[in-house]
């Protein structure tokens, strides 16, 4: 990168700004070096003495299980021991595993793939793996771990399920302590390219609230001294929620939104601002999102990251963050901050249209925690999971999972119970009240109650099916079925009642209801 001309001008930089409005992965550059905006995530976890070989092995399992769900795409891959490119599959790249077995706890481990073959220009996907020493004499880390992955936008819009089944596995597997995903600028495999990103970063900040700045390299030993404002999805670790003096609970109301997943991990609680990560164009106001999260997390700050990786020299025409810049933009989501610029902190978000509502996102809890919210729950992908739950119960692993498989639950957004079952046998009680014919023989009947046990007949355990001709309930009951409904002595009284609704009074009196059927009321 020349030191006497600029990277960009303002007209190039305007005209990034407008595409990435257009289509949040976007690159720009020239035949030397492409730069892109690129949706991303950063596991950052402490190494832990005597289990380098064991972390390092984990790192080749989560890059394998990485690679295998974005369809095998990289081209490049780096030596773990001279750090070197060469292509993927070339016999210069050693046996990753036989590499993690000789790994030193002094010593970094350290391996790269990408799918870019040309090493200044930002990757459309790749992984990013460090495993850092631990210091014996000082019986301290020295830095966080940690594993970045970029990937293209289209693919995350395409298989979002699997990319958030595979990130809460890989948090419990490395019992992180931040995790951060949303969009910030690729950085290239080649280490200086670094003073060409972070030009860019300064340039592309003030336009846009959602751009986040991760280089791992630098912030691996720094984010152990707090965290960084996160613009979508963040993972707060049981170790800094304990910081703010929080209970999981006590995050959970304080965050209660109906745009705002939380789903509840063995180490912590995983929360994402919105369906997806978004830019958020200055223009557009203020994001509620992200303030509400920083005014919980503002405590557990580290307002001195650093956000260059290389400083800015004399005669360069390239403007970058200063310490003092990088201090306003860590604090772009306080109530009294002045970034970008105090006029444009003042432009009011868009209102919502009339008639349109936020949809409530799904709760989410894995197997082994506690049920968050009571209600129907289900584990998607799989099918008879739909139960009922209580606030507090254990969510339970399900039948037939493997035993490396998470399984994750998902609160039903139709809370609607199901239809109670039509058949069930002597001594079962009776899902339905009503009329129940032996199978098999309409002239054999039985009336009982709701949860009444169905008899036997002539000794014998037999099946009963429940018969809805002739059902009747009286008001005041739960509707035991849906369709029409009439009260015989009330002219004009019929209409259509939901399954489980309060049977209704008829202009105040309690009445016999009749069932007519599942046709709507005429």
């Amino acid at each position: 990168m020349s030191t006497i001309h600029g990277l960009f001008d303002e007209d190039e930089r305007a005209e990034f700004i407008a595409e990435l409005k257009e289509w949040p992965n976007t690159d720009w550059g020239t035949d030397d070096a492409r730069h892109s905006v690129s949706p991303f995530i950063n596991f950052y976890f402490p190494p832990a003495p005597d289990k380098h070989q064991e972390e390092a092995l984990l790192m080749v399992d989560i890059h394998e299980a990485f690679e295998q769900l974005l369809g095998k795409p990289y081209t490049v891959g780096t030596h773990p021991i001279s750090e070197r490119p060469h292509p993927y599959g070339s016999k210069r790249l050693p046996n990753l595993r036989e590499q993690a077995r000789k790994s030193f706890d002094d010593e970094a481990f350290v391996f790269n793939f990408t799918d870019e073959k040309n090493h200044a220009s930002s990757p459309t996907t790749a992984g990013y793996f460090w495993r850092t020493w631990f210091k014996k004499y000082e019986g301290r880390r020295t830095a966080y771990s940690s594993i970045t992955f970029y990937y293209r936008w289209q693919w995350w819009l395409d298989n979002r399920e699997a990319w958030r089944s595979f990130v809460l596995k890989t948090i419990d597997l490395l019992k992180a302590h931040q995790v951060y995903s949303g969009f910030a600028m690729a950085n290239p495999l080649e280490f200086g390219t670094r003073s060409a990103v972070t030009t860019w970063e300064r340039a592309l900040a003030p336009s846009f609230y959602g751009l986040d700045i991760d280089y791992a390299f630098s912030m691996r030993g720094e984010l152990l001294n707090g965290i960084r404002p996160p613009t979508w999805a963040f993972l707060l670790a049981d170790q800094w929620r304990e910081k703010l003096d929080l209970t999981r609970e006590q995050v959970r109301t304080a965050l209660s939104h109906p745009r705002i997943s939380i789903t509840e991990l063995q180490s912590g609680q995983w929360i994402e601002l919105g369906e997806q990560p978004e830019l958020y164009p200055v223009e557009l106001g203020l994001p509620e999102l992200p303030l509400l999260l920083n005014k919980q997390l503002k405590p557990i700050r580290y307002d001195d990251l650093g956000l260059l990786g290389f400083g800015q020299w004399d005669g360069d025409p390239n403007e970058r963050f200063t310490d003092a810049d990088s201090r306003r933009w860590m604090a772009r989501f306080d109530s009294d901050s002045d970034w970008p610029t105090p006029a444009i902190r003042f432009i009011a978000p868009p209102s919502m249209p009339s008639g349109q509502t936020s949809t409530p996102l799904i709760l989410r809890s894995v197997a082994g925690t506690v049920c968050i919210q009571s209600g129907w729950w289900r584990v998607p992908g799989r099918a008879e999971t739909r139960q009922a739950f209580k606030q507090g119960e254990i969510m339970p692993n399900v039948v037939g999972a493997s035993t490396d498989e998470l399984v994750t639950w998902q609160r039903d957004l139709d809370q609607t119970p199901p239809e109670p079952a039509r058949y069930a046998n002597t001594h079962d009680p009776a899902p339905r009240a009503g009329r129940w014919e032996l199978e098999n023989n309409c002239f054999v009947v039985c009336d009982v109650q709701l949860n009444e046990p169905l008899p036997a007949h002539e000794g014998r355990v037999v099946q009963w099916h429940w018969s809805v001709s002739g059902m009747r309930a009286n008001s005041g009951q739960l509707c035991p079925y849906p369709g029409t409904w009439v009260c015989e002595y009330k002219p004009g009284s019929q209409q259509f009642i939901e399954y489980d609704a309060v049977m209704p009074t008829v202009n105040g009196e309690r009445v016999v209801w009749l069932w007519k059927g599942l046709e709507p009321a005429g």
